[in-house]
């Protein structure tokens, strides 16, 4: 149930002035700025930024924690950029390298089909081999297991790669992959929107305005999508408050981001890693909540738990965040819990421990089935 404004004296719960004032322009539903993010993610006052974040998301998308059964799909890890902050790529001859042909995923997801997936996404290296031909000869043959699958696929910087290596521009590589069955775009690849700090821990990596504009392009094609963020590396506070403003605008203009994800650094297994070990690690939750409450024109603020733990993705349910991502099956990029298999009814248990309604989707927010405990 919706938060009723009126029954909630929330500036009077406030410790500080500030706080005051922010919870005011909260209840009023008025935008934060920036300065005012840079105080949330600062205050010492941390159980208040709590209770404005669970407000908001309590007024604004109720109680029900979406989740979906998704399989993942990473074609092949081989790839021709070497960022110091991936764990994920290889060259050729590495023991870790794989590709997959068109064959061997059709294989995977018929026998994920026969578990309940309702989606699949698609992700992986910048390879040659990987071309739009490759990429038609898998999206026809996932939608001829099942139309109704979700297929959502590629970074934005996959799309850059597709277009560059064809030739073509980037709204021509778009309207091919729709024709083929794409159904919207997943939110990796956006690091930190900063040119400072992207050029230390991705250099190859398109701009941030490449990354924005991909998404703007997708939007105005019909394509919703996802945005992410990634933390807990180099990036400073203004950094991460710079990160939400820009996509804040850019949905102002838009309206096609359907889900912000926060993404926890994970320090091991890649360069930039063994030279943050000293760093003290920023507050996980605050980034949520003060996400939550910047982000006042999308959604849902996506929490997932391969990344923080499944124990620390419940809490942050109460940090602003509606959305527990998925199953994970084959989720081979990134996680703490990388390793742990999570079924769709463990899922539902943990949301319904929280209090809260957990309801099955696919990535467009669109309800598969809402009582998964009769499964």
């Amino acid at each position: 149930m919706l938060v009723s404004e009126e029954a909630v004296d929330l500036a009077g719960s406030m410790p500080t002035q500030i706080l005051a004032d922010i919870a005011l322009k909260v209840q009023k539903r008025q935008r934060l700025s920036p300065e005012e993010g840079i105080y949330l993610l600062n205050t010492k006052e941390a159980k208040a930024v709590k209770t404005l974040a669970n407000y908001v998301r309590s007024s604004s998308v109720g109680d029900v924690v979406y989740f979906s059964t998704t399989l993942f799909i990473h074609p092949t890890n081989l790839c021709e950029n070497s960022c110091p902050m991936c764990r994920f790529y290889a060259k050729p001859g590495w023991k870790s390298a794989w590709f997959l042909t068109p064959e061997d995923i059709e294989a995977m997801v018929r026998a994920r089909y026969l578990e309940g997936i309702t989606e699949v996404h698609i992700v992986g290296g910048l390879w040659k081999e990987c071309d739009l031909h490759y990429y038609q000869d898998v999206f026809k043959r996932i939608k001829g297991i099942d139309t109704n699958l979700h297929l959502k696929a590629l970074s934005p910087v996959e799309y850059h790669f597709l277009a560059k290596l064809h030739h073509i521009s980037l709204e021509e590589v778009f309207h091919r992959m729709i024709s083929w069955g794409l159904d919207s775009i997943p939110g990796g690849g956006a690091e930190i929107l900063v040119e400072e700090v992207r050029q230390q821990i991705a250099p190859q990596k398109i701009s941030s305005d490449e990354y924005l504009d991909a998404h703007k392009i997708a939007h105005r094609l019909g394509l919703k999508s996802n945005v992410t963020m990634l933390f807990d590396h180099i990036e400073s506070y203004d950094d991460i408050i710079t990160h939400l403003c820009r996509v804040r605008e850019l949905q102002d203009v838009t309206g096609g981001f359907q889900a912000f994800i926060p993404l926890k650094f994970c320090k091991e297994d890649n360069a930039l890693g063994l030279c943050l070990e000293r760093l003290k690690p920023k507050d996980v939750h605050r980034i949520f909540a003060v996400s939550r409450l910047m982000l006042d024109n999308i959604p849902h603020i996506k929490v997932l738990w391969n990344y923080v733990g499944i124990k620390e993705a419940q809490e942050i349910l109460d940090y602003g965040a509606n959305d527990f991502g998925s199953t994970a099956l084959e989720e081979k990029v990134i996680g703490a819990d990388a390793q742990v298999k999570i079924t769709a009814s463990r899922i539902y248990d943990l949301i319904e421990a929280k209090g809260r309604i957990p309801q099955h989707v696919d990535s467009d927010y669109d309800c598969i089935y809402d009582c998964m405990k009769e499964q």
